[in-house]
C-alpha cells in the first residue's frame, strides 16, 4: 500500500517500514513516522510531530488534525474528527475517540481511554490508566489522577485536580 500518490508528504519526513498514508493526507516538514503506522484520508499532520510505532490515525474516516510538535506514543488509535493541538504529548496504548479535542501542551499518559466528543483544555494532564467517558469537558490546567474515571457529560473547571483512583460523576 505505502504512500498514496494523492498525499502531500514533505521530502524531509522520515517514514518507517509498513506505513500506509491514504489520499488527501498532508504531512509537513520534520515529521517522524514509526513502523506499522496507518494515516487515514484527509488527515493533516503539522511540522515537528513524532508518531511512534503501531499507530492508527483517523480510524473510521480520517480527517484528524495534528498540530505542530505533537508526540504520539506507540500502539495508539486516534479516531476521526479529532484535533490534537500544538505540543500535545500522547503516551503509549492510548485511544482517543471521534470528534475529541486535546488542548495545547496537554499530556495524556499511557493506557488512557478518551471516548468520543471529549474536550480537554490546554496544559492539562491525564495520568496513566484513566478513562474519560463520552461528552466530558475538562478545562485548562486540569490534572486527572492515575486510574481515575470521569463519567459521561461531566464538566471539570480550570485548575481542578482529581485525586488518583477517583470516580467523577458530577461537575466540578
Amino acid at each position: 500500500m505505502g504512500i498514496s500518490k494523492f498525499a502531500k508528504v514533505d521530502p524531509s519526513v522520515k517514514v518507517g517500514e509498513n506505513v500506509v498514508v491514504e489520499d488527501g493526507v498532508e504531512i509537513e516538514r520534520n515529521v517522524i513516522i514509526g513502523h506499522n503506522v496507518v494515516i487515514h484520508a484527509d488527515t493533516k499532520i503539522r511540522e515537528g510531530t513524532f508518531i511512534s510505532d503501531n499507530v492508527i490515525i483517523g480510524k473510521n474516516d480520517g480527517k484528524v488534525i495534528v498540530e505542530k510538535d505533537v508526540t504520539i506514543g506507540a500502539n495508539c488509535i486516534i479516531y476521526t474528527g479529532t484535533l490534537l493541538e500544538e505540543g500535545v504529548v500522547i503516551g503509549d496504548f492510548v485511544s482517543i475517540g471521534e470528534n475529541s479535542k486535546i488542548g495545547k501542551f496537554s499530556k495524556i499518559e499511557g493506557r488512557v481511554t478518551v471516548e468520543s466528543d471529549v474536550i480537554i483544555g490546554s496544559h492539562s494532564r491525564i495520568e496513566n490508566d484513566s478513562y474519560l467517558c463520552k461528552d466530558c469537558r475538562l478545562g485548562n490546567d486540569v490534572i486527572v489522577g492515575i486510574k481515575s474515571l470521569v463519567l459521561s457529560g461531566v464538566k471539570i473547571s480550570d485548575g481542578k485536580i482529581i485525586n488518583p483512583k477517583s470516580t467523577v460523576s458530577n461537575d466540578l
